[in-house]
Protein backbone atom coordinates (compact mmCIF):
# COMPACT_ATOMS: atom_id res chain seq x y z
CA UNK A 1 0.00 0.00 0.00
CA UNK A 2 1.37 3.38 -1.03
CA UNK A 3 0.07 6.20 1.21
CA UNK A 4 0.56 9.95 1.06
CA UNK A 5 -0.14 12.59 3.65
CA UNK A 6 -3.14 14.78 2.86
CA UNK A 7 -3.10 18.38 4.03
CA UNK A 8 -6.62 19.81 3.62
CA UNK A 9 -6.84 23.52 2.89
CA UNK A 10 -7.95 25.81 5.67
CA UNK A 11 -11.49 27.12 5.40
CA UNK A 12 -12.00 30.73 4.36
CA UNK A 13 -15.00 30.95 6.69
CA UNK A 14 -14.83 31.00 10.48
CA UNK A 15 -11.14 30.15 10.87
CA UNK A 16 -11.35 31.26 14.52
CA UNK A 17 -13.91 31.74 17.28
CA UNK A 18 -14.51 35.45 16.69
CA UNK A 19 -17.61 34.60 14.62
CA UNK A 20 -19.54 32.67 17.28
CA UNK A 21 -20.55 32.92 20.94
CA UNK A 22 -21.63 30.23 23.38
CA UNK A 23 -24.48 31.37 25.65
CA UNK A 24 -26.23 29.85 28.67
CA UNK A 25 -29.87 30.71 29.40
CA UNK A 26 -31.54 31.02 32.81
CA UNK A 27 -32.50 27.33 32.70
CA UNK A 28 -28.88 26.27 32.12
CA UNK A 29 -29.37 25.33 28.44
CA UNK A 30 -26.51 26.15 26.07
CA UNK A 31 -27.02 28.02 22.81
CA UNK A 32 -24.63 29.04 20.06
CA UNK A 33 -24.93 32.33 18.18
CA UNK A 34 -23.14 32.22 14.82
CA UNK A 35 -22.43 35.11 12.48
CA UNK A 36 -23.28 33.43 9.18
CA UNK A 37 -22.21 34.52 5.73
CA UNK A 38 -23.82 33.71 2.43
CA UNK A 39 -23.15 35.03 -1.02
CA UNK A 40 -25.94 37.58 -0.65
CA UNK A 41 -26.27 38.49 3.03
CA UNK A 42 -24.78 38.16 6.48
CA UNK A 43 -27.00 37.25 9.42
CA UNK A 44 -26.95 35.83 12.94
CA UNK A 45 -28.15 32.28 13.64
CA UNK A 46 -29.04 31.16 17.17
CA UNK A 47 -29.68 27.51 18.02
CA UNK A 48 -30.04 25.56 21.25
CA UNK A 49 -27.53 22.73 21.53
CA UNK A 50 -29.10 19.28 21.25
CA UNK A 51 -28.01 16.20 23.23
CA UNK A 52 -25.38 15.15 20.68
CA UNK A 53 -23.88 18.64 20.52
CA UNK A 54 -23.82 18.84 24.33
CA UNK A 55 -22.02 15.50 24.48
CA UNK A 56 -19.47 16.76 21.96
CA UNK A 57 -19.04 19.98 23.95
CA UNK A 58 -18.44 18.17 27.22
CA UNK A 59 -15.90 15.87 25.56
CA UNK A 60 -14.19 18.19 23.09
CA UNK A 61 -14.93 21.70 24.39
CA UNK A 62 -13.96 24.61 22.19
CA UNK A 63 -13.14 22.39 19.22
CA UNK A 64 -16.68 21.02 19.07
CA UNK A 65 -18.19 24.53 19.13
CA UNK A 66 -15.81 25.69 16.40
CA UNK A 67 -16.88 22.72 14.30
CA UNK A 68 -20.58 23.35 15.00
CA UNK A 69 -20.26 27.03 14.07
CA UNK A 70 -18.70 26.07 10.76
CA UNK A 71 -21.44 23.47 10.12
CA UNK A 72 -24.17 26.01 10.87
CA UNK A 73 -22.57 28.52 8.51
CA UNK A 74 -21.94 26.05 5.70
CA UNK A 75 -24.94 23.70 6.01
CA UNK A 76 -27.48 26.33 7.01
CA UNK A 77 -30.48 24.34 5.72
CA UNK A 78 -29.76 21.52 8.20
CA UNK A 79 -30.32 23.96 11.08
CA UNK A 80 -33.24 25.93 9.65
CA UNK A 81 -35.87 24.17 11.77
CA UNK A 82 -33.83 24.77 14.95
CA UNK A 83 -33.22 28.48 14.49
CA UNK A 84 -34.39 30.70 17.31
CA UNK A 85 -35.68 34.10 16.20
CA UNK A 86 -37.48 37.11 17.62
CA UNK A 87 -36.78 38.53 21.08
CA UNK A 88 -34.47 35.66 22.06
CA UNK A 89 -32.26 36.26 19.02
CA UNK A 90 -32.23 40.02 19.64
CA UNK A 91 -31.27 39.42 23.27
CA UNK A 92 -28.44 37.05 22.26
CA UNK A 93 -27.09 39.60 19.78
CA UNK A 94 -27.29 42.40 22.34
CA UNK A 95 -25.47 40.48 25.06
CA UNK A 96 -22.59 39.63 22.69
CA UNK A 97 -21.99 43.21 21.53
Amino acid sequence: MNLKVVEPPKADYHPDDSRWHLLRDVNGSLHILVACESSLVSYECLIKLNDGELLDYHGLGWLSMQHLANRINYFVDEYKSRRIVGAALASAIAVTR
